[in-house]
């Protein structure tokens, strides 16, 4: 391909963004970092009408990813890893002693770590007196429907650690924030279990489509 027409594609991108981009125009340019001496358009026209979207491409398989044609190891690992680093982008913007001093600054980091997941995925936010975090562990992922979780596993990840408060956070991938039955029971369960070993859980998080709400600010009884 001409380096004519990637200067000017990449050129494009970092003065406009990708506003303007078809899907797979997008797709096209992040490939030149991994194919920097082919044409990367076929490849990615291949990818968009394979899987149908961005967020499906980053998403799929690895070996689903290697059946498309010019779609080795190394460019599927890359795009693989795509969703990671946009995570590691939104939460690059906290510092390293992360104080929570309000539900809007904990609903806005729960959405930056959970942004791209196409399962849901149980998180546990582990908090110190001051409500400084002092670690974020993802306890659980399973299907784009539900994930499954036991109140022991909580428990295991404040042992021997300062943790005096605990939050919970996990995703809906389908859209609705509204939680099921079964998210209302388990953080029943797990603010007993903490209440056993003088642990507080302050809250429950779920986030879908970038968007977030609270157990407590909701008043949701658990």
């Amino acid at each position: 391909m001409a380096i004519g027409h990637r200067r000017r594609h990449m050129e494009k991108g970092i003065t406009n963004g990708f506003g303007s981009f078809e899907k797979h125009e997008i797709i096209e340019l992040m490939l030149f970092f991994s194919q920097p001496r082919i044409n990367t358009n076929p490849i990615a026209h291949s990818l968009i009408d394979k899987f149908g979207s961005l967020h499906n491409v980053c998403n799929a398989p690895l070996n689903e990813l290697m059946e498309v044609s010019g779609v080795g190891r190394s460019t599927a690992e890359f795009l693989k890893i795509l969703p990671e680093f946009v995570r590691a982008y939104e939460l690059s913007v906290y510092d390293d002693k992360i104080v929570f001093e309000n539900t809007k600054e904990i609903g806005e980091y729960c959405v930056a770590f959970q942004i791209g997941r196409i399962c849901e995925a149980m998180f546990v936010l582990c908090l110190d007196t001051r409500n400084q975090l002092i670690k974020r562990v993802k306890l659980a992922e399973g299907t784009p429907g539900e994930v499954y979780i036991e109140p022991r596993q909580v428990i295991e990840q404040i042992t021997h650690t300062a943790t005096t408060n605990v939050i919970l956070c996990h995703n809906h991938p389908a859209g609705t924030l509204f939680p099921s039955q079964n998210d209302l029971e388990i953080t029943s369960k797990i603010k007993i279990a903490l209440q056993s070993i003088n642990v507080n859980l302050l809250d429950h998080i779920i986030v879908a489509n970038g968007k977030y709400i609270s157990f407590v600010d909701t008043k949701l009884n658990f």
